[in-house]
């Protein structure tokens, strides 16, 4: 294998980390206004949606807001404040879920759920993560910058909203470590190809996908 392909090929396979992926499905009863204070605009028709965002410690912030039609055919539509969610670390690849904790079950019991509602993130295997409780006041405007529901930049410094209580944790969740790989200069073809196998031998399923993707986009 040529050494300057065969470098750059690990540095790429241990660069995927920095735009790692997850997914994070909400019910239409939950609108997701913010990630990491960057505003999310989201359709008026909408119905369960998934959203695509980097992997690590997020945070995520959202409404619970329901319609109910009465059988007088008026209606109402009942808004709470902003329940921003701190998430646990968020392995790349995976698919995570935000649902209400304790539901209202009609309009009656909604009017006051809507005040503090708990919003809870559940894992793949059906795991509660964390739970969160909202504040009873509004006490948060909406956000500054607009973003696609792809992925977004994490890197900016999450704020709860005043008064909100403290998340409550139920799994610990631990990222895959990064393999540090330095390549020097003078490595020879063969110490360099046992390095690339044990390389490859350590890559997760999606770094070996996006590996071999970026391969045949060479080859081409």
């Amino acid at each position: 294998m040529d050494l300057g392909i065969a470098a750059t090929a690990a540095v790429f396979l241990f660069s995927t980390s920095a735009f790692s992926a997850v997914t994070v499905t909400v019910p239409e009863e939950i609108k997701i206004v913010a990630v990491n204070d960057q505003e999310v605009k989201s359709g008026f028709l909408r119905s369960n949606q998934a959203y695509t965002l980097n992997a690590g410690v997020n945070a995520i912030s959202v409404r619970y807001n329901e319609f109910f039609q009465h059988s007088d055919n008026s209606h109402d539509i009942l808004k709470s404040g902003v329940v921003t969610v701190k998430t646990p670390e968020l392995i790349e690849g995976e698919t995570y879920r935000l649902t209400l904790m304790n539901a209202p079950k009609d309009f009656e019991e909604a009017k006051n759920y809507k005040d503090q509602p708990i919003i809870g993130l559940y894992d793949a295997k059906n795991q509660l993560l964390v739970q969160q409780m909202g504040a009873k006041e509004t006490a948060r405007p909406l956000f500054g910058k607009s973003i696609l529901t792809r992925s977004v930049d994490l890197t900016s410094k999450a704020v709860t909203p005043v008064n909100q209580s403290a998340a409550v944790y139920t799994q610990v969740t631990v990222a895959p470590k990064t393999v540090n790989v330095k390549i020097a200069e003078n490595m020879t073809g063969n110490q360099l190809d046992q390095q690339l196998i044990q390389v490859w031998q350590k890559a997760s399923k999606v770094e070996r996908q996006k590996f071999m993707t970026w391969l045949v986009e060479q080859a081409n």
